[in-house]
């Protein structure tokens, strides 16, 4: 993940021991800490700085879709005598600590729930040890303002880094009536030049290979990325390897090249015969990519509305080349 460290801009503190028995750093959140749950993790601490005149707890999430994150959990006051919590713990807080709202605005540990597709987030639950006794935080306050408040105060800050992400759709589909059999719209999708007529992002320049008519079969396609001006990989080739084809109902493939491992998304058409002509259905499928690639969270490449270009100008290709 490339979010950043939500201590990066905090003064230095140091560093003591925190550990659990409901989370394990840097691994994936358990069932009871995620949201419909939202059981607050045990936490037990060690070796907090001389000077420690009490605790605060918070969970964090950096990498929420907000300019400011996400607060799950705040506690305040904890005295400095006090070193664990339970699983669990709630209205038994030791006096006087006490809970703040947290974003969803509610006094309690909110389990995680990262929104689906947006990829892992980390949650960092961290014991701050402040050198007061009472921050004088209101109970009305929100985490923010505790963190702000607190900055000033803190003597030792020890943290544990647990994960959870949502998967969210891993294909996308849209269909559309192009009025001509079956048969014409699939000799354009069979064949190679037929990729390049119909390619709606400009990157397709040319393709050499004969006509496919089984799963296995290839062509060489010659691309420029210059046309999309995101990526500085200039004029490159890459090779579409069929793997699906029944004829006048379905082909698939994916592409080969460039960078390995290759990335093993699928593109591909299923034609079924309607009133008026037929029903085409675009879609890409990246959910058996390699895990090389999953892991930069970059998916998927092809978004909807350049699968419903496509049909518009499958439709215009098929159109002229019947004329």
């Amino acid at each position: 993940m490339t979010t950043p460290d939500p201590f990066a801009r905090l003064p230095e503190a140091r560093s003591f021991t925190l550990t659990s028995t409901s989370v394990q750093d840097g691994q994936p959140l358990p069932g009871a800490q995620l949201a419909g749950e939202d059981i607050s993790p045990q936490l037990s601490w060690s070796g907090a700085p001389l000077g420690t005149k009490s605790y605060a707890i918070t969970v964090y999430d950096p990498d929420a879709p907000t300019m400011s994150g996400f607060w799950h959990w705040a506690v305040v006051n904890i005295p400095a005598s006090v070193t664990s919590v339970p699983a669990g713990v709630g209205a038994e807080l030791p006096e006087p600590a006490f809970t703040l709202s947290n974003d969803l605005r509610l006094a309690q540990y909110s389990g995680a729930a990262p929104p689906a597709g947006h990829g892992p987030h980390r949650y960092f639950i961290t014991v701050h040890a402040l050198d007061v006794e009472d921050l004088g935080v209101p109970a009305e306050s929100t985490p923010a303002v505790l963190d702000f408040t607190m900055s000033g105060h803190i003597l030792g800050r020890a943290t544990l880094v647990g994960t959870a992400e949502t998967p969210g759709p891993e294909r996308i589909e849209v269909s559309r009536l192009i009025p001509a059999p079956a048969g014409e719209v699939f000799a354009v999708l069979t064949d190679p030049l037929g990729h390049v007529d119909i390619d709606a992002s400009g990157m397709l320049m040319d393709a050499e290979g004969e006509p496919v008519r089984q799963a296995g079969d290839r062509f060489l396609v010659h691309m420029d990325r210059e046309a999309l001006g995101d990526v500085a990989l200039g004029k490159y080739d890459l090779e579409v390897v069929i793997t699906k084809l029944t004829p006048g109902e379905e082909i698939a493939w994916t592409v080969e090249g460039g960078r390995r491992p290759y990335i093993r998304h699928i593109y591909g058409y299923r034609l079924e015969p309607s009133e008026g002509g037929t029903l085409v259905t675009s879609y890409y499928d990246w959910s058996e990519i390699d895990e090389t690639w999953k892991a930069l969270n970059i998916f998927p490449v092809v978004p909807e509305s350049a699968l419903k270009a496509t049909l518009g100008i499958l439709e215009r290709t098929v159109r002229r080349r019947g004329a």
